[in-house]
């Protein structure tokens, strides 16, 4: 906990100190390299934006190891990145070749070890529903080592960019996977709206055993807005069921995670199979 505290207010910082330094730029551009320092502050937003989706991920202890490894592939993007800003000018044709090669294959690599991670959060209960991530996350993958593929040997490679069907097919593939993201966590909030008004959720509309605080006489009214029978106090009776953040009814928890996000569930907010 103490390390992705230390991660996230690390990012925090840089990506403060960034845009503080991009804005001096603009307004003071005779102070400074404007376009060097322009894209290195665009660069550590877009790797700000990748290191807070493994973040994400991390916390909820799900798919560490690819998180960090993510995480170090775009560690290592973003540096290969900011030494072709600084220094292209000073480099070969082969060697800015070969930096810029290096620093696409581990940003393909780092932003999909992000968006695997967050496809893996959701919990469904169907294995039906689960597929749309699984071919969501099996075209990713396939289009990402296409595409470091394609970046390492274009010119080899240009008879089979020129190839329609192979540029129709892997356009399908890439909407597949776009529209797979997109519904992936669609689908869970579906399921968690479901859980909703699930099976084992007390009914909203029954009589509760109450004592009026005022006349202090024994009745019984149903939830909602009422009044007390014999002085006519005005009574509002609510009903809250422990629910996990996600929305899903923590009925007979058998652990202390939530089935449907994994969030830890506190001892207070759960409901032993034998406390009802």
């Amino acid at each position: 906990m103490q390390l992705r505290k230390a991660f996230l207010w690390s990012m925090i910082v840089c990506l403060g100190s960034a845009a503080l330094l991009g804005i001096a730029v603009i307004v003071l551009p005779q102070y400074g390299p404007e376009e060097e320092i322009l894209g290195s502050v665009s660069l550590f937003a877009a790797f700000s934006i990748v290191a807070l989706m493994c973040a994400v991920v991390l916390e909820r202890q799900r798919a560490v190891a690819l998180m960090w490894a993510g995480l170090g592939s775009a560690t290592v993007a973003m540096l290969f990145w900011l030494m072709l800003i600084w220094f292209d000018r000073a480099m070969s044709w082969q060697v800015e070749e070969t930096v810029i090669r290096t620093a696409g294959s581990f940003t393909v690599g780092g932003v999909l070890a992000a968006q695997c991670g967050l496809l893996s959060l959701p919990r469904f209960e169907s294995r039906r529903v689960g597929s749309v991530r699984r071919v969501t996350i099996g075209v990713s993958m396939f289009l990402a080592v296409y595409g470091v593929i394609l970046i390492w040997w274009l010119e080899d490679l240009a008879w089979i960019i020129e190839e329609e069907m192979l540029a129709r097919a892997v356009g399908v593939l890439a909407i597949i996977a776009a529209c797979g993201t997109v519904v992936t966590p669609l689908l869970w909030k579906m399921q968690s709206v479901r859980h909703t008004g699930g099976a084992g959720a007390v009914p909203l509309n029954i009589d509760v055993a109450i004592v009026c605080p005022r006349c202090h006489s024994d009745q019984r009214l149903k939830t909602g807005e009422r009044s007390c029978a014999r002085c006519g106090l005005r009574i509002t009776i609510e009903l809250e069921e422990p629910r996990c953040e996600c929305g899903y009814l923590l009925h007979k928890l058998e652990n202390n995670r939530c089935p449907e996000c994994g969030r830890a569930i506190d001892e207070r907010d759960r409901w032993a199979a034998g406390g009802e």
